[in-house]
């Protein structure tokens, strides 16, 4: 699996996870509105082990982005623009766990949460930092393909879909 490819399966999984806690979190007051009231209780408990299995496959997840990409940073990954894809994911695997600890109220799940939004930030301080500097000396917007000197060629097909 390429580089930060591994990190972007967690954002659908943190956003799935993220989605359920949230809809059952609003689930008593919603189906109390319209008389069914133990629906609802029923509701949160669903999104709550919902979001929770969803949570749990994200942390095997993460467990294997992150072993991708300390192998890929061994064998001196370059930075490019690519990189920005660590920080969606997770970002909002982060915000999943945070609900769900704020639902359940298991201390250890706060700490993950925790620990989570602080390689957030790390991520996007270096990623932030690399992107400046990059587009500073250019090297950011480097096109292999541009270097031979040799425009590309472009078939009348292209010519033709551009207008």
């Amino acid at each position: 699996m390429p580089r930060s490819l591994s990190w972007l399966a967690l954002g659908p999984i943190g956003t799935g996870s993220l989605g359920l806690l949230l809809l059952g979190q609003d689930a008593p007051t919603v189906f109390a509105a319209v008389g069914m009231p133990d629906v609802g209780i029923t509701a949160k408990g669903l999104g709550v082990i919902g979001g929770a299995i969803l949570w749990g496959y994200g942390i095997w997840w993460l467990l294997l982005a992150l072993a991708v990409t300390i192998r890929y940073l061994r064998e001196g990954m370059p930075f490019n623009i690519g990189w920005w894809g660590f920080t969606f994911p997770l970002g909002v695997f982060s915000v999943a766990t945070l609900n769900l600890a704020n639902q359940t109220h298991l201390g250890f799940l706060r700490f993950i949460g925790a620990i989570l939004v602080t390689m957030l930030t790390v991520f996007w301080i270096i990623i932030s930092l690399r992107t400046f500097v990059g587009a500073w000396n250019g090297s950011l917007f480097f096109a292999p393909c541009l270097m031979s000197g040799v425009p590309p060629v472009v078939r009348d097909s292209d010519q033709l879909a551009a207008k």
